[in-house]
């Protein structure tokens, strides 16, 4: 099920420091909870959100405030991609769907830690509906060889607050090429989210409760 986009505030990022324990950097910081949900604002612009859901998982709108742009995904341990579903287009585009991933990680993924690694298979398939007389469902299958690996935590501070976070990094090599993934991870959340893809950046600007 696809939750109900919202609109999220836009607040300004502050510096990154360096200790391991989280701490106001200013009084009055509210906690924040994936249960109630979660805020945050790219550098491009792009709002979104965060929620945790049943069986481990938890929801990432990335884009809540550009028209038809859709990216939507379900991940596991923070960074493990289960689901995907992405137009980015904001414009509605007509006679086919938005293409909806699907992975599957062999062996079991990992909780991101610091100096934690993770290597296996991920099997990848995307669909996407066409819209003719039957719907017609193109399905299209790849495996990927794939790498994680986590760095040092630090502190950073976003919309005027501290949090403990690591980076995690991952490359993706198959028959179609090789990509690539980065995220900073917030271990008292159990939430990641995307700051670099394929060598493109885009990192957070600010985090805040809903």
């Amino acid at each position: 099920m696809i939750l109900p986009r919202r609109a999220v505030l836009s607040l300004s990022l502050s510096a990154l420091a360096a200790p391991a324990l989280i701490r106001p950097a200013r009084a009055g910081c509210a906690p924040l909870d994936l249960a109630r949900g979660v805020a945050f604002t790219r550098q491009d612009g792009s709002r979104g959100l965060a929620r945790r859901e049943g069986d481990g998982l938890v929801f990432i709108d990335y884009v809540t405030n550009r028209g038809a742009w859709l990216d939507q995904r379900r991940v596991k341990n923070g960074v493990f991609e289960q689901s995907r579903l992405v137009e980015e287009s904001v414009e509605p585009v007509v006679g086919a769907s938005a293409p909806d991933y699907a992975w599957r990680y062999s062996p079991a993924v990992i909780t991101p830690a610091d100096g934690a690694t993770w290597a296996g298979t991920v099997r990848e398939e995307v669909s996407v509906t066409i819209s003719d007389e039957k719907a017609t469902v193109q399905r299209q299958k790849t495996r990927w060889k794939a790498s994680y690996r986590c760095f040092e935590p630090r502190e950073v501070t976003l919309s005027g607050c501290s949090h403990r976070a690591l980076s995690v990094e991952a490359v993706f090599t198959g028959t179609s090429g090789t990509r690539s993934q980065r995220w900073v991870y917030f271990p008292d959340l159990g939430l990641g989210l995307e700051t670099r893809r394929d060598g493109t950046a885009n990192g957070l600007t600010a985090l805040t409760p809903l």
